[in-house]
């Protein structure tokens, strides 16, 4: 809920001080990196043998964030639309932000004014089409959320905002749906998440071409509001254009 990788995936410093990363999911795991300390020192005068690293606590504060904006009416709604969703403190958090310097700040030193009332969880299109079509007849604010991997600001709400906000998380939309191998065009729903969609075609034999930094953890539909590029994508155009034709 406060930052962006895996648990098992970090620098560690030790006495010496000695650097070496941990876990065993990139190539630089359990290596010993004997040149990061003194490159800190010498370019930022920072001596990491002597910082002592925040310690961030393991679960926010419910306290410190706002309570659900949301009528016992709506809730009703909500319930009849037949589509998981959640209230707690937690889920929404996780999902107010996502991974600017300024968010990651705000998160680990202060508190966000304003987060999602409700998050939601649609399975298929036809269920986010309940979802907005519920929105606008409730005046209610929509904000989607795919992988919260976001440097735009886009998944912050309006602090001002005095209408009900929905999160509508994607995760759960992380299928393949169709591959037309004659034409190389394939059809995936919008929460797939990078590394999972090339898995799926990979068995089948093709590749997307598309490699944002951020490809562990941002979805397909990211990729797309934001125009995301990627280090392959220079290799691959050379031998074919990507189009994508997001269903609206």
């Amino acid at each position: 809920w406060n930052g962006w990788g895996y648990n098992d995936s970090k620098f560690v410093i030790k006495e010496g001080p000695e650097v070496y990363f941990s876990g065993k999911r990139y190539l630089i795991g359990e290596l010993r990196l004997p040149h990061i300390a003194g490159w800190v020192r010498d370019t930022f005068n920072i001596d990491i043998g002597v910082q002592k690293p925040k310690k961030i606590q393991e679960l926010p504060n419910e306290d410190k964030y706002p309570k659900p904006n949301i009528t016992d009416e709506v809730l009703e709604q909500i319930n009849k639309l037949g589509i998981s969703y959640s209230t707690k403190v937690i889920d929404r958090l996780i999902r107010a932000h996502g991974q600017t310097l300024h968010e990651i700040y705000t998160i680990q030193n202060s508190t966000f004014e304003r987060i999602p009332d409700v998050v939601l969880w649609p399975t298929c299109h036809d269920e986010v089409v309940k979802i907005v079509t519920f929105a606008q007849e409730n005046n209610i604010v929509v904000i989607p959320y795919g992988g919260g991997t976001a440097v735009s600001g886009a998944p912050e709400c309006p602090k001002h905002e005095s209408r009900t906000i929905v999160c509508l998380d994607t995760s759960q939309m992380n299928r393949i749906l169709w591959l037309d191998k004659e034409n190389l065009v394939a059809c995936f729903e919008s929460g797939i998440v990078g590394q999972d969609m090339e898995r799926e075609l990979k068995k089948l034999g093709y590749t997307s071409g598309h490699e944002p930094d951020s490809y562990e953890f941002s979805t397909l539909g990211g990729w797309v509001a934001t125009r995301a590029s990627g280090i392959s994508i220079i290799f691959y155009l050379d031998r074919h254009f990507p189009y994508l034709f997001p269903r609206m």
